[in-house]
């Protein structure tokens, strides 16, 4: 009896273990995160060529495992719309064949911000005024943006000389970028990777973009030093010029229309003599008085006696030399009163 039951025991095992190697498990599981997106992805089975396998991928959450791809003959599973940016997850994948399934085959914990890959930024190049540059595009994310993501975000800019090794590098936070210094009409190439997360993680390099840099259109500073030194010079003689023209012109209408002016000398004799007291004088005395007397003539007859006549004619003269005598007196007393008043004033 002991004897066939450890028969029946060894069978079942047997049967057991034959069914469980029936159906091996996913071959090369492997977990891919690019742009914040996540893929699961095996392959099939070794040496099961002619067998047809269906696969079941699940998400353990922080509760437990929720199925997100079941009975599927595909080699991947998506699983970006059942995770979030910042989570903790598992995920699990077993093969499938007849109703039979492998054990499952299971990753380890991660958060999709800490493996997830960016992807190439878009770059653009343009050249104006002998510079070069450079316009970078954020790639796109499977979820949120780059910018909310990570923080924070720079720019590996690498450029060099077409068809030479040597490489020149920049880190800059701008998503535009002026490369200085470049020669004029030399083709310069650049590609471009983005540094994301506090450990400077890089992205794939974008293509490599070249252009032809354009001429320069910078004065050198000797010439910007003659320019305005010539500069100088030509307003310091025009302003001269234009001085020596209005002088000129300013003494040719004095040579013109003379304003004749006495000299300041000859103005203070003129002022002091017109406050002369003797002038005053003169100007405010009033004109003298003249006057007349009366002169009689009395004609006698030829048979008057002589001696009447003598007589009339003495009175006569008697009469015209008193006259006479009376007129000098007047004048001499008239004048004597002038003289008396000039001699008052200069005593003054």
């Amino acid at each position: 009896m002991k004897t066939v039951f450890s028969c029946l025991s060894v069978a079942a095992l047997f049967y057991i273990a034959v069914l469980t190697e029936s159906v091996p498990i996913p071959e090369n599981v492997t977990m891919t995160s690019l742009d914040m997106g996540l893929v699961l992805e095996w392959d099939p089975p070794q040496n099961t060529t002619n067998q047809l396998f269906n696969y079941t991928a699940e998400v353990k959450t922080w509760r437990d495992y929720e199925p997100v791809c079941v009975g599927s003959s595909s080699l991947r599973c998506d699983f970006t719309n059942n995770v979030t940016t910042f989570g903790l997850y598992h995920l699990r994948v077993r093969t499938e064949l007849h109703g039979e399934t492998s054990d499952w085959v299971e990753t380890g914990e991660f958060a999709v911000d800490k493996i997830t890959e960016i992807s190439a930024p878009r770059v653009e190049l343009s050249s104006r005024k002998g510079q070069t540059e450079v316009d970078i595009t954020d790639p796109p994310m499977r979820s949120r943006n780059l910018r909310d993501v990570f923080t924070p975000v720079s720019y590996l800019i690498r450029f060099w000389k077409e068809g030479e090794a040597k490489k020149e590098e920049l880190i800059r936070e701008q998503n535009r970028v002026m490369l200085l210094d470049l020669e004029p009409l030399v083709n310069y190439c650049v590609e471009v990777a983005v540094l994301y997360s506090y450990n400077k993680k890089t992205s794939q390099f974008s293509n490599m973009t070249c252009v032809t840099n354009s001429p320069s259109s910078e004065v050198e500073p000797w010439l910007i030093a003659v320019v305005l030194l010539v500069s100088f010079l030509v307003v310091l003689v025009t302003v001269v010029l234009i001085f020596l023209a209005v002088w000129y012109s300013y003494e040719g209408c004095k040579m013109i229309f003379p304003n004749p002016k006495l000299p300041d000398n000859l103005k203070q004799f003129l002022s002091q003599q017109s406050q002369s007291p003797i002038l005053s004088a003169m100007q405010e005395s009033t004109q003298l008085k003249e006057h007349f007397h009366e002169l009689r003539i009395f004609h006698t007859e030829p048979d008057t006696q002589q001696k009447d006549g003598s007589a009339v004619h003495t009175g006569t003269d008697e009469c015209c030399t008193g006259a006479d005598v009376t007129q000098r007196g007047e004048e001499k007393s008239e004048t004597a009163s002038t003289t008396s008043e000039e001699q008052h004033l200069l005593a003054e």
